[in-house]
């Protein structure tokens, strides 16, 4: 009899250790974090692009210039061999660009004509991964004479990064209202003009 009665105090005995060990159960919050750094600025980088392959060689300096110009006997038009796109990012961390652009005419041997503003354009695209999305609010192209304070805004490009192609008109579909093609009625000489790009990292 003894023996059973030791038997069930061990089972009571059992069962209130194990009833204290559920009673003393802790709960623990963890914060969970992560900190992407602010970026440190902008970056602003231009590429010279081959018409025909399309490959991007980075341009050392800031001297954009489509020579040479070859002359096209079918459609009497003098065209380069490429044209350029110009970058604009966040560095340092994450942050988007809030970016302005201006053109001012130089040089122009066709004065008081057409100078280079009137015979090249640009075209603006925000880039996500592999696709191009163009900023429609900036029109199909603009002439580079039509760049006064060409404002491009954060809410434009995030999600990505701005990209601007310069090109020189060739009198197609695509060429802006009062864009014109360089030709023979052209004056000889060098036609330049000074693009300003400021971006501000927010």
């Amino acid at each position: 009899m003894k023996k059973w009665t030791y038997i069930i105090l061990a089972a009571v005995l059992a069962l209130a250790i194990s009833g204290s060990v559920l009673v003393q159960a802790a709960t623990t919050s963890f914060l969970v974090s992560a900190s992407v750094p602010f970026a440190t600025g902008a970056s602003i980088v231009a590429s010279r692009v081959n018409s025909s392959t399309n490959a991007f060689t980075p341009v050392s300096g800031t001297n954009l210039s489509f020579d040479p110009l070859a002359f096209d006997g079918v459609n009497g038009i003098y065209v380069p061999d490429h044209y350029f796109a110009i970058d604009v990012g966040a560095i340092g961390g994450a942050g988007t660009p809030d970016i302005v652009v201006t053109y001012t005419e130089g040089t122009n041997p066709n004065s008081p004509g057409k100078g280079l503003g009137w015979h090249a354009s640009a075209t603006f695209v925000r880039i996500e991964g592999t696709k191009e999305i163009p900023l429609t609010a900036h029109g199909p192209r603009k002439l580079l004479k039509d760049l006064a304070g060409e404002h491009i805004t954060i809410a434009e490009t995030v999600g990505g990064f701005f990209r601007m192609y310069l090109g020189i008109n060739t009198g197609d579909a695509n060429t802006p209202v009062g864009g014109v093609p360089f030709t023979n009625g052209d004056r000889a000489g060098a036609y330049n003009g000074t693009l300003v790009i400021t971006a501000t990292v927010a």
